[in-house]
Order: structure tokens, then sequence, then C-alpha cells
């Protein structure tokens, strides 16, 4: 069976799509991979993958959920598959998709983020003893700001599993979506490869944990 990765969040816009499209590139490089977009309404995932520049870079497949959720022998060929869920999952639906995963990813931005509103959030797979899910934080300012490193420790004191890897704030990221490309393979930007190495570590974590 192929390892399933899930990426879900009840808040939007806290890099849930470019964390799955970046955690797919990596898995891709080490096994066949295939990138589920469950997002009818947005597509943001797929958009991204077949953007206008013809981009030839992704060492991915990508396809619409719903055209794979009711025939597991279009998964078999893969070794791993990354679900990137709508936005706005609500708190039980994380429950399911952990279990139907071997990690739930849970993105999240460290601004007007409390550690606390996020235990809320997670409160369901705290109480249902679920292990298998992972907190990353997302779009860090640089120094001297401690905005990351304060939301880290929180989680960490209050037993929530976090990446040690947090992925920084780039413009470089908006300009990959754009242009529909790998962060990494973005011109003229000097952090394009920064925020590639930092969802590559993150990648690394990944499957030191399955």
């Amino acid at each position: 069976m192929p390892h399933v990765f899930t990426i879900a969040a009840k808040k939007g816009g806290v890099g849930k799509t470019t964390t799955a499209l970046h955690l797919a590139q990596y898995l891709g490089k080490r096994g066949p991979t295939v990138l589920l977009d469950a997002d009818e309404e947005l597509r943001s995932a797929l958009d991204w993958f077949g953007g206008q520049s013809g981009y030839g870079g992704w060492r991915f497949d990508a396809h619409a959920y719903e055209d794979f959720e009711n025939d597991a022998s279009l998964v078999a060929p893969y070794t791993y598959v990354v679900l990137d869920t709508k936005g706005g999952e609500d708190r039980d639906a994380l429950v399911q998709l952990a279990e139907q995963s071997r990690l739930l990813i849970v993105p999240c931005k460290p601004e007007g983020v409390s550690s606390k509103g996020l235990v809320r959030t997670l409160e369901p797979l705290i109480e249902q003893q679920v292990h298998n899910y992972r907190v990353l934080i997302t779009d860090v300012p640089s120094a001297p700001s401690l905005d990351g490193a304060n939301l880290k420790y929180a989680l960490k004191e209050q037993g929530i599993p976090v990446f040690e890897t947090m992925i920084r704030r780039a413009a470089a990221i908006g300009k990959a979506a754009d242009e529909g490309v790998y962060v990494r393979d973005v011109k003229a930007d000097r952090y394009a490869k920064l925020v590639a190495m930092d969802y590559e570590l993150m990648g690394q974590e990944v499957l030191q944990l399955d």
C-alpha cells in the first residue's frame, strides 16, 4: 500500500497547498508519487502544477482526488500519495484524515495564532489519542522576530508534536505559484533555494517519522 501523507488545516492561507506540492516534489525524487487535490472549488494544487509556463520540472503526478477515491487500483503504482485537502477542515475531520494517513501535517502561521487556539483545533486528535500528526510552522518572519521559535516552544510545552524545520517567509513562494514552478526554480530570487531547502528538510523529517 502507498504511504499516504495528508495536509490539512482549519484555517486557510497557511501554506497548505504549498506544503503539499513541495512535499510531493521531495517524495517524487525518492519514489513514484501522486498528489491528489481534494479542493473541488479552488483546485489550487492542480492550477499550480499545470501552470501556463509549461514547466516540466515536477517529479510527481497530480490529479483530482475524486478521480481516485473509488478505485484503489489507481494509487497502487505509487509509493507515496500526498493529499491536499480543501481549506477549512472542521475539527472532527482531522481525526478521520489522520486515521487514513501515515502522517497528518497541519500547517500553521505564527502570526495571529496563539498556541492555545491551535491546541483547541487539535483537541479531537488529543482526545482520541491520535499520534500520527505534526504541526508545521510556515511563513516564519526573519530575525529579529522570534514568532516562529516562540510558537514552536509553546507547542512543545503543551505536548503538541511539531516539526523542527520551520518554513521561512519569502516572496519566492508567491512567485512560484504565479509561474507554476517548484520554488527552487524561481529565477532571480535569492531566497528561492532557501525556501526549497526548508521544504526538503521537512521532507526528511517526514520520512524519518514514517
